[in-house]
């Protein structure tokens, strides 16, 4: 588990706790909608590498 996503799992253990401590419903809301993009951020970075990955190893794309 790499560093950044140690980061990524207590911030989004974070950002829930709060909103389930907030009373605000556009608290609560933002809240759960900043998890949810972190998480899809995390989806997104970890495709971006093994897109990476499987191009750099790719003999095909090595004449390009």
């Amino acid at each position: 588990m790499s560093q950044l996503e140690t980061k990524a799992e207590w911030l989004a253990k974070q950002l829930v706790q709060l909103a389930q401590e907030s009373k605000d419903y556009k608290q609560k809301a933002l809240l759960f909608a900043a998890r949810d993009l972190l998480m899809e951020q995390g989806k997104r970075i970890e495709q971006a590498r093994g897109q990476l990955d499987g191009e750099l190893w790719s003999p095909n794309q090595w004449g390009e």
